[in-house]
């Protein structure tokens, strides 16, 4: 086994024949769909054309994934940036067959389901409807294709430029271990010190963190400027209301269902403050501090028992692993499969991008997992959720490969199950003296979550809105990111101590197609307490079920697929009832604190 991930099944190489041998077959299935599509008369031909998608898709994936991920683990690499632009300039075209097939299902979109089972499609109902739906807010098949084509010098080029930069961020770190020693170290090994079990330690690298932001900080505000300038764009071309309209429009999500969960949210949120208040307590009263609010740099302060001592990948391997093997075999033996396959590149070095990810390869029915592995029990949780990913992937790879795009706002519902799993099957195995640091483990996520990411909606937002009027500054970035730190934060923490930088670290804002990837992670960690009471209630049918509603989740609305659950995701109440699960969290927090 290896702390790098293995790519050969996907690929041995780019010039491998496999590689090249699939490169070129989406040539030809592209000009065959637009040439199909341009002369498309019946619901026979629509047939014919959802076959090339699929092989297209199918092909597309593999390749994509495959560039995505040399790229992620090196970002320097010429391959990986050639395939990726050559990539997208050809599948611009695909834009053409889109419109010309959505238009002409747009024209009976009462008669989808009876000519779709007529001409074999039955499992593509709802995306063909979808299709249909999306009609209306498309251009013509020109301007659409010339709009895919542009991307890939513009928003494409700023968000690879953005993960570049991260990427070879380094920072001056003045450790205090070593007397203040002045260390170099990558953006993601500084960010990692964020869990260290000294609080010397934690602040000095918070300090080095935001000192090294400025030298990329103007290039980095290009790139969001650029960015959501298009996006304002391309979404009142499209006739929407706004960029945010546009993301729930392409996740089958209604207003309703946000504004439920954000009310409930507004309505309970004072009790996370309770939490960091508590934090801030049990912090003066073992550390000897000072806090009346938790500084930025303490929110990941270890607490509890162990905290003193590093976890490593090997102890977080067999902590997931045996935790999801109380839950499901199954799932414990895909851990196992991913662990055994070299499915995931762990620690963090130079040149790789940030943070954690999971990417599916549906040819091969396989998943890669990307990991800045720090040795905390963080860490060990951000494990679980990838996998949780990877297991999302591994039911829903069993649909054709056109029912596998789920909405972004499930797409963190299993991954924060499984996180969910992982604690509280390990707190019920626990003393007192040791629960508590997975209790803190878990309401630091739920913190993340709820509360950071409110800011980052609320940042969203604010940007979107400002650029508008004109490109913003890196010094108006930061000050909406502060003041979004501090609604959401609210007296929780330390107002003269929050982090004006997170705009630049966090890559979510930087997708052009993925808007407001922020509000699906409270979305879906909310769900997951959901269904985790449900489990609760039924354990002994609940897998088969959860199992169905994963496979299912790109073949229906956010709304109907939650409904098979007996869930209203429209209902305030729903959401107050999960985040009631947090709230008795936080009470035990408080008893074993005190």
């Amino acid at each position: 086994m290896s702390d790098h991930w293995n790519l050969k099944d996907i690929y041995p190489s780019y010039d491998s024949s496999d590689f090249k041998t699939d490169f070129e077959s989406l040539k030809s299935t592209v000009e065959k769909m637009n040439a199909l599509s341009s002369t498309l008369k019946s619901f026979a031909d629509v047939a014919q054309i959802i076959k090339m998608l699929e092989h297209f898709t199918t092909k597309s994936n593999r390749i994509m994934v495959y560039s995505m991920l040399v790229n992620a683990t090196n970002t320097a690499s010429p391959d990986a940036a050639k395939y990726m632009y050559l990539f997208q300039s050809m599948t611009a075209e695909v834009s053409r067959t889109k419109v010309r097939l959505s238009a002409f299902l747009a024209k009976a979109p009462q008669k989808i389901e009876t000519e779709a089972k007529a001409n074999g499609l039955e499992a593509y109902v709802y995306k063909l409807s979808e299709m249909a739906a999306e009609y209306h807010h498309m251009l013509s098949e020109d301007e659409e294709t010339i709009i895919a084509q542009v991307e890939t010098t513009g928003s494409s080029a700023w968000t690879k430029l953005h993960g570049k930069l991260v990427s070879t961020l380094t920072c001056e770190y003045a450790d205090p271990k070593d007397g203040g020693k002045i260390r170099t170290i990558t953006i993601n090994d500084c960010r990692n010190l964020a869990y260290d079990a000294s609080s010397e330690v934690r602040k000095a690298a918070y300090e080095a963190e935001l000192a090294a932001y400025p030298k990329i900080a103007e290039s980095v505000a290009a790139a969001m400027n650029s960015i959501k300038g298009e996006v304002n764009l391309l979404s009142k071309l499209r006739k929407f209301d706004s960029p945010l309209h546009s993301t729930l429009f392409a996740n089958a999500m209604t207003q309703k269902t946000l504004d439920a969960m954000f009310e409930a949210i507004d309505d309970n949120i004072h009790h996370l403050r309770r939490y960091m208040k508590g934090k801030a307590q049990y912090l003066n009263k073992t550390q000897g501090k000072n806090y009346t609010a938790l500084p930025f740099y303490e929110m990941f302060a270890p607490v509890g028992n162990g905290s003193d001592e590093p976890f490593t990948y090997d102890e977080g391997k067999k902590f997931v692993l045996d935790n999801f093997a109380k839950f499901s075999p199954d799932m414990a033996n895909l851990a196992q499969k991913a662990y055994d396959k070299d499915w995931i590149d762990v620690y963090p070095r130079d040149g790789k991008v940030g943070g954690a990810f999971c990417a599916n390869v549906y040819e091969v029915k396989q998943s890669r997992i990307l990991l800045n592995y720090g040795n905390s029990l963080s860490d060990a949780i951000t494990l679980a959720h990838e996998l949780g990913h990877a297991y999302h992937n591994a039911q829903i790879m069993q649909e054709g490969i056109l029912n596998t795009k789920y909405p972004m706002p499930l797409a963190e519902t299993a991954s924060t199950f499984c996180e969910i799993i992982v604690n509280n099957a390990a707190i019920q195995t626990l003393p007192d003296e040791e629960k508590l640091q997975l209790v803190e483990n878990s309401l630091q996520d739920a913190t993340q979550i709820i509360l950071d990411i409110y800011s980052r909606f609320l940042f969203e937002k604010s940007v979107f809105e400002t650029r508008k009027d004109h490109p913003l500054s890196v010094d108006e970035l930061n000050t909406l990111m502060l003041e979004a730190q501090r609604t959401a934060y609210g007296d929780g923490l330390d107002h003269t101590l929050l982090h004006p930088y997170m705009w630049i670290i966090k890559g979510h804002y930087y997708n052009a197609a993925r808007n407001y990837y922020n509000f699906p992670y409270a979305f879906g960690h909310l769900l997951a307490n959901g269904l985790y009471n449900i489990y609760k209630q039924t354990p002994d049918t609940f897998e088969e079920k959860y199992n169905h509603f994963l496979r299912i989740s790109g073949k229906m609305s956010i709304k109907d697929s939650c409904k098979m659950l007996g869930i209203d995701v429209e209902s305030t109440a729903f959401w107050t009832s999960a985040l009631d699960v947090i709230k008795t969290s936080i009470d035990e927090f408080e008893r074993l604190t005190q």
